[in-house]
């Protein structure tokens, strides 16, 4: 009897009817006034090993700490609610790298001082289960955080192609952006061969991911980002960026 209470409880306190307040959805990305990210939710940037992926994520961490319409890419963070950090759990690259990366958000955020809003974490000598936790207690120790990005989310899993642990893992993650009211924003690569998305891990992705951005390199060494599952809007036109050697500057051509 006690147990079965238990799961009446559980049930009514997943009721929805006529008198269910809708509850607030924040947006915090926003492409070309699309809305690709929101809170409680997960976006999954997808592309081949370097593809730009990096370049773009780049781009959305400027935007949010700018709080300015970046390659047409807009992070919204909301004072009134003090969600208004965004934190970067870098899983496949050390200190030293980051550096560079950081040099490029500088440029497009126009901010000396990134980490004001920013929280970095280099965490790629940790294993898969050490990495969700250590997610897990950034985000119960940081409340005002808005949009938290995982790069990358292969090393949050032990293997790729199990069906179970990936369910498991998109799970954690999917309860951690609801529980924490964030938007998760994590970076997959794709296969070679096919260019899907890899393993189980990336099935599950795509499956319960808001929104699924790919980005290609072009053979002119142009990087493009494009949708390839929205669920809450209609489609935005691809954008295109290249490095540029001279300037040592991420320009957007096709404003």
């Amino acid at each position: 009897m006690q147990q079965s209470q238990t799961y009446i409880d559980i049930l009514n306190n997943c009721r929805i009817d006529a008198t269910t307040p809708i509850p607030d959805d924040n947006i915090y990305l926003v492409i070309q006034n699309k809305t690709i990210g929101s809170t409680g939710n997960f976006v999954s940037i997808v592309g081949q090993a370097k593809s730009g992926k990096s370049n773009f994520i780049a781009a959305i961490i400027a935007a949010g700490i700018s709080k300015k319409e970046i390659f047409s890419i807009c992070v919204l963070t909301y004072e009134h609610h003090q969600k208004t950090r965004i934190c970067y759990f870098d899983t496949e690259q050390g200190s030293y790298d980051w550096q560079f990366k950081a040099q490029i958000i500088k440029q497009l955020s126009k901010k000396s001082n990134i980490y004001e809003k920013l929280d970095v974490f280099t965490v790629r000598e940790f294993s898969s289960k050490q990495i969700l936790f250590l997610i897990k207690v950034y985000l119960e120790n940081t409340p005002t955080c808005a949009v938290l990005i995982i790069d990358g989310l292969l090393d949050c899993i032990d293997n790729m192609n199990n069906e179970i642990e990936a369910k498991i893992v998109i799970k954690k993650i999917r309860k951690m952006a609801k529980d924490f009211d964030v938007l998760i924003i994590s970076a997959l690569h794709l296969s070679k061969k096919d260019k899907m998305t890899i393993g189980h891990i990336g099935s599950s992705s795509d499956r319960y991911a808001q929104s699924t951005l790919e980005v290609e390199k072009t053979k002119d060494n142009t990087m493009i980002l494009a949708p390839k599952l929205l669920r809450s809007a209609g489609w935005f036109e691809p954008i295109e960026i290249e490095y540029n050697e001279h300037t040592k500057k991420l320009v957007h051509l096709n404003p």
